[in-house]
């Protein structure tokens, strides 16, 4: 490890103990431990059921995705997603979505820069419609005082910006030779080669914003996809005895799901649990009650994400090396240096 990776790390987990500090701080904690001690653990077997459901349609999603320029079968996908999002609770910086690009690529010869425009683009906007309208529908739907709504705003808004620039972008068809035209003569020979490569791609790969039916059935899926997780959640708060409306769970999903997309401390220890008790005492939850819920589900999230990322390595035959180096493999069985994730 570098020491700059040393170094955000250490901020990283310094973070964490602050967060936990304040946790401990806003909640009885007595009360939380007997709200953990006295929960009914049967509703957390079908809410792991409905999340690992959630992740297969997340892997047929992008499957669909990627319809147009492979046809890679579901199961590695699935499998791809599963050691991604174990990647990304593990290591800072989201690596776990650069995982989706570059073992794709190596296993199945799919061009990268297709591979990244349905992680990077496709997949972001398509998740960011879903949560802002599912959170400003739970918005209109339960008093919530005090509660940041141009949060949701400010997302839908971002979403509608970045479809204002991806659907024509989407559209784009370049004439040969384009490369030879403009400034791009400029520029040295190496970076406009990959660029004449990897452009064209990477407009292959924003496929669903030019093809109604792709758009239609990616788009359905997305709503499906988080339904799926407010069903997990709701259940989770029956193993506590909380019982919420729905528009409230809608709120404690995209909330739990907007501060996991940030990589503030180690698997988000610390702030998931912060922001998640203070939305559930919000909503009149008790703070015990409250701060009990949120260690659990954190908790089996974690236990879920890390078991079967680890299921998933050993069924693709991923080595550590094999998701952590990002380098392709020699016929040797070593790795060579991190291959260029343009084209």
């Amino acid at each position: 490890m570098t020491r700059l990776l040393e170094r955000r790390m250490l901020i990283r987990i310094a973070a964490s103990v602050v967060l936990l500090g304040l946790l401990l701080w806003r909640v009885d904690v007595a009360a939380a431990g007997r709200a953990l001690r006295d929960a009914n653990y049967f509703y957390v077997i079908p809410g792991l059921a409905l999340f690992g459901l959630a992740k297969l349609l997340v892997a047929q999603r992008w499957r669909i995705m990627m319809s147009t320029f492979a046809d890679v079968p579901l199961p590695p996908l699935f499998g791809i997603l599963l050691v991604s999002n174990l990647a990304n609770n593990i290591v800072p910086a989201r690596i776990g979505d650069l995982i989706r690009v570059q073992v794709p690529a190596q296993r199945y010869d799919v061009s990268r820069a297709r591979l990244a425009a349905t992680v990077f683009a496709t997949e972001s906007l398509l998740d960011g419609i879903a949560f802002a309208v599912l959170g400003l529908i739970g918005l209109a739907l339960i008093d919530l005082p005090n509660f940041p709504t141009a949060i949701f705003w400010g997302v839908l808004g971002g979403v509608s910006g970045g479809l204002v620039a991806v659907i024509p972008l989407s559209h784009l068809k370049l004439q040969d030779g384009w490369t030879a035209r403009g400034i791009m003569p400029r520029l040295p020979d190496r970076l406009r080669l990959a660029l004449e490569e990897a452009v064209p791609h990477f407009i292959d790969g924003l496929a669903v914003f030019r093809n109604p039916r792709l758009g239609a059935e990616t788009i359905a899926l997305s709503f499906i996809i988080w339904l799926l997780e407010v069903a997990m959640f709701a259940l989770f708060g029956l193993a506590f005895g909380i019982y919420l409306s729905m528009p409230a769970w809608i709120l404690i999903m995209v909330a739990a799901n907007m501060i996991s997309s940030v990589p503030i401390t180690p698997s988000n220890i610390g702030a998931y649990e912060v922001a998640i008790t203070e939305l559930t005492k919000a909503l009149g939850v008790d703070a015990g009650l409250a701060g009990g819920f949120a260690i659990a589900a954190h908790v089996f999230n974690i236990a879920w994400i890390t078991g079967a990322g680890f299921i998933a390595m050993w069924a693709l035959g991923l080595s550590v090396d094999d998701v952590f180096s990002f380098g392709r493999k020699r016929d040797d069985g070593g790795i060579e240096e991190p291959a260029e994730m343009a084209v």
